[in-house]
């Protein structure tokens, strides 16, 4: 069992949150979202999906994508979608997209997320690094809004408790926040260091509360069937 990880382009790179991630015991499945016919034939080995990537949401593999994560959330898989990942899965399952350009640092106000066990510690006002081309316009039928920033009212929003999505690249490193941040004036070593460490606060709640390694080897009703 594994999570799944679909990396839309380089701002995709999970960088902090693989690092976590993979120190908690998680294992994880690099996709290439670049080729349609690189998807996963079943939901077996899944017990996580993390869709990720920065700017436009819409690739050739963007169908293919779609598709699994509606699978993925009928079978009440955890989906975290982070970026360009965030309009995607909104749109796979349900929502709209509109134009949205927010790039570089911008203030991240937490709405309702401040009750979500996921965002605990989190800044409930505080600045955070985008790299937008759209934002969710709509969300899906049922879904919850949990944080907004001036250009986008659904920075982060979740699905029931199977989907989450977050507009900020909280799991970049040092470099990444660099580069998405290069055209924009950069960003301050102090500010850097702040949004890696709730960058890595996020990713642990991710691994404990989220998509728990317990998940991988807990009974499911697909495993049982005859």
């Amino acid at each position: 069992m594994a999570i799944y990880s679909f990396e839309l382009d380089a701002y995709g790179n999970l960088a902090n949150l693989g690092h976590t991630l993979r120190e908690f015991g998680q294992k994880i499945k690099h996709i290439d979202a670049q080729t349609a016919g690189s998807m996963p034939l079943d939901l077996d080995e899944v017990h996580g999906v993390i869709v990720s990537g920065g700017g436009a949401s819409s690739g050739a593999s963007t169908p293919a994508i779609e598709a699994f994560v509606r699978e993925a959330v009928k079978a009440e898989i955890p989906v975290l979608a982070i970026g360009a990942g965030s309009r995607l899965v909104a749109r796979a399952l349900g929502g709209e997209v509109g134009s949205c350009a927010e790039r570089g640092v911008v203030k991240v106000s937490l709405g309702a997320g401040r009750e979500e066990p996921l965002f605990a510690g989190q800044r409930w006002w505080g600045e955070q690094v985008v790299w937008n081309d759209e934002c969710v316009t709509k969300l899906p039928e049922g879904g919850r809004g949990l944080a907004s920033t001036p250009g986008a009212k659904f920075a982060a929003w979740c699905l029931g408790p199977w989907v989450v999505g977050v507009d900020w690249h909280f799991q970049s490193d040092a470099a990444g926040l660099a580069e998405a941040t290069k055209s924009t004036g950069g960003v301050s070593p102090v500010l850097a260091s702040e949004i890696q460490r709730l960058g890595r606060l996020f990713a642990e709640r991710v691994s404990l509360v989220f998509m728990p390694v317990d998940r991988m080897s807990a009974g499911r009703a697909k495993d049982v069937r005859h």
